[in-house]
């Protein structure tokens, strides 16, 4: 029997990811094709399952426009052969979000969907600026309106003198950046005060967001002197003044810089958080991939033709995909007993803390030469069997340094590494805006960095922003390829290079110039 297929559209939130649902999060990650613009937050789509498809339909500048009746097509297309689609879109679906369209069109088609709301932009944009929707002594009631209203003579319009003689009221005006001086004329026209407290909050809880208070009369002059540019959400009533107060969001370190990040996409979500915290604009630009490899050996027969001393991992990577092979063979933690384990990086080790295990050494320096230096120190390696547990790269400084020392090592292949494919977009994405920092965590992904965008458009980029290395390896293929300055993370960990960033970058006064600490 042909499995049935299922549209779920599902509201992303105003921006931030972590304002998506849990339940549209969970669809998300079920998915066999995501349909997404470039109002949903794309660090959602590393959420997605390594096989689905992604397919942008957004419209934006200089790239090919998908219709919405080709979305809509696509959305019955993709169900009828029987896979889970998500239809991701910013904020609420059914808020001036076209949702009801897409729904009626699955219903008609005989497709099952499901409508997963979303936080709306408006009331985002009303946390993350502090500029309350409702206030018990202020506001009594609050509108939603469109300014994008249909050229059709039969579509519903928008009764801009009923609203601007609304008292107690704050209006919030979506889709508003083209219009907003004709809006605010006929508001001002129809008898609302010239000094009704106005906002407008451009990119609405995501770290890039602006938020600009003044009054009705200046609204138009402040969007065009500001280049305020969509989307943007405009909030009209009495509670402006409390983003004096209330506003929280645009103070934190780094708010607003976009920060490139090349690492695998499967290992940047703890990145991604750090970064997020902090208030940058994080740019997912995964250079590499990995995929687990089948050793020859299975890891029983392993352990049962060697008697090892040690066992040493040099990355979360090598630690993730040796248990994974356990759990394959149906073994656990249990095999090690007995055995020293030692382990490069703060990173790994809390990677093997997560699975019971203690590394037994880690050195201050996380780097092969200074695990070789640091334990040849505190132990005699002479004679010591050593497994050493590493992905498919043939440079390898620690296994040539432990046998240097006098160790029988054996090496161990758990994973592979090769180059990440981003998309036209995405490329396109990156080489036109402008980049604050671009960040490093391995040889190889600077390597494939500049294999994907060829060495000019590599070095035009990295050249005319901070490059940040996790650690003094990373930093020496960069400035071999000829990045002019390369800055190092004094701790070699993903940690370390956020605090690097916030001790190198901070804001001028006026909160948009790049400033370098001493």
């Amino acid at each position: 029997m042909k499995k049935k297929g299922i549209v779920y559209l599902v509201g992303a939130g105003p921006g931030d990811a972590g304002l998506i649902t849990v339940k549209g999060l969970n669809r998300l990650r079920e998915a066999d094709v995501v349909l997404h613009d470039n109002l949903a937050n794309s660090i959602l789509l590393t959420e997605c399952k390594s096989d689905c498809e992604k397919i942008f339909v957004g419209k934006e500048a200089g790239l090919h426009h998908v219709t919405q009746d080709k979305t809509t097509e696509l959305l019955i297309n993709k169900a009828k052969k029987g896979k889970k689609v998500v239809r991701l879109k910013g904020g609420d679906p059914l808020i001036f979000g076209r949702g009801s369209e897409e729904a009626i069109a699955l219903q008609k088609a005989g497709i099952d969907f499901e409508i997963i709301p979303g936080v709306t932009a408006a009331s985002g944009a009303s946390a993350y600026a502090g500029i309350p929707l409702t206030h018990r002594n202020l506001v009594a009631q609050t509108v939603f309106v469109t300014a994008h209203e249909q050229s059709d003579k039969t579509a519903p319009k928008v009764d801009w003198h009923s609203l601007a003689k609304m008292k107690n009221t704050t209006l919030v005006i979506y889709m508003g950046v083209s219009q907003i001086q004709s809006v605010t004329e006929k508001l001002i026209t129809a008898g609302m005060s010239e000094n009704t407290s106005a906002s407008v909050i451009e990119n609405a809880t995501l770290n890039s967001q602006r938020t600009f208070v003044t009054t009705i009369k200046e609204l138009s002059k402040t969007v065009e002197s500001n280049n305020v540019k969509p989307p943007a959400i405009f909030i009209i009533g009495p509670t402006g003044d409390s983003y004096k107060q209330m506003g929280w969001f645009e103070n934190k370190p780094l708010h607003g810089k976009r920060i490139v990040c090349t690492r695998a996409e499967d290992q940047s979500q703890s990145l991604f958080n750090l970064l997020n915290e902090k208030g940058t604009v994080v740019v997912p630009f995964s250079t590499i991939k990995t995929k687990l490899s089948i050793p020859k050996m299975k890891i029983k027969t392993l352990f049962l033709k060697h008697k090892f001393d040690w066992i040493v991992f040099s990355s979360e990577n090598g630690v993730r995909y040796f248990y994974e092979l356990l759990r394959n063979e149906i073994l656990d933690s249990r095999l090690l007993s007995g055995i020293k384990v030692a382990a490069i990086g703060s990173g790994t080790g809390k990677k093997l803390n997560e699975h019971g295990i203690q590394p037994d050494f880690v050195p201050k320096n996380f780097t092969s030469e200074s695990l070789v230096k640091e334990l040849s120190k505190k132990v005699n390696l002479k004679g010591k069997n050593i497994l050493r547990v590493k992905g498919n790269f043939l440079n390898d400084p620690l296994t040539e340094g432990l046998s240097s020392c006098g160790a029988k090592v054996t090496t161990y292949e758990v994973y592979k590494t090769f180059k990440a494919k981003p998309d036209k977009h995405t490329i396109k994405d990156l080489l036109n805006k402008k980049a604050d920092a671009v960040l490093f965590t391995s040889m190889s992904t600077v390597t494939n960095f500049f294999d994907i965008l060829g060495n000019n458009k590599s070095l035009a980029l990295l050249n005319n922003s901070i490059t940040l290395a996790i650690g003094p390896v990373t930093a020496e293929e960069l400035n071999r390829r000829g990045v002019k300055k390369v800055c190092i993370s004094k701790v070699h960990t993903i940690d370390g290079m956020v605090e690097e960033l916030v001790r190198i970058i901070t804001y001028s006064k006026d909160k948009h110039k790049l400033v370098f600490k001493d």
